[in-house]
């Protein structure tokens, strides 16, 4: 992956971002014998982000610089919406297994802002991106990967289940948008610059749990 990279992660002190960094790390790992990846839980914003976008400006002063504020998010009344819903196997490798997002606007918007402070397109929010948190980067054959989905479903349900009983599937309020150095290999991946988002809701639907 080239270039910069924004990310929104959840506080890791919650029981599902455990459970997720132990099947990504772990668990799907060993149900396959070719090279995968570890990395952080988080749903990518953008990525390919050039260093010159910073216009001179630290990592922590240009992510603190992006006008969020024109958005209006916040907590419980305009949230930006991260709802984990299915489970998928995909020929992109960065997208080999991941959860796919159900569409949020609010997200959208998101993207479209931060691309435009990044002087990418800002269409691709619309036209092109496809919210997913993964779960495995690999270049094995999607169709093993697929086999392997209803395992990962189980493990999944049997871990959080309980979350909707107890909290309707809310798994964390809040969390972090990270800017990452992704323009090295994927182990030596680093964040550069933090900025609290206390507007994410972080969910799983019904069906995934």
């Amino acid at each position: 992956m080239g270039g910069l990279s924004l990310w929104l992660i959840p506080h890791d002190d919650k029981p599902f971002v455990k459970t997720m960094q132990e099947l990504i790390s772990e668990t799907i790992p060993r149900q396959f014998d070719a090279k995968t990846h570890s990395f952080q839980p988080h749903v990518t914003v953008t990525s390919d982000i050039s260093e010159d976008a910073m216009k001179g400006k630290s990592p922590q002063e240009w992510l603190d610089s992006l006008l969020l504020d024109e958005l209006k998010l916040k907590n419980e009344h305009n949230e930006v919406l991260l709802e984990l819903d299915t489970i998928e196997a995909e020929d992109p490798f960065f997208r080999k297994m991941n959860i796919a997002l159900k569409d949020n606007e609010n997200l959208r918007k998101l993207v479209a802002l931060c691309r435009r402070e990044s002087g990418l397109d800002e269409a691709f929010a619309q036209k092109e991106y496809r919210p997913h948190f993964s779960l495995l980067y690999s270049d094995i054959p999607t169709k093993d990967v697929k086999a392997k989905v209803p395992l990962i479903e189980m493990k999944i349900g049997f871990a959080l289940g309980d979350l909707f009983a107890c909290c309707g599937g809310a798994l964390c309020l809040g969390g972090s948008m990270v800017l990452v150095d992704t323009r090295k290999e994927i182990e030596e991946w680093s964040v550069m610059a933090t900025r609290v988002t206390p507007w994410a809701m972080w969910r799983a639907t019904r069906g995934l749990l």
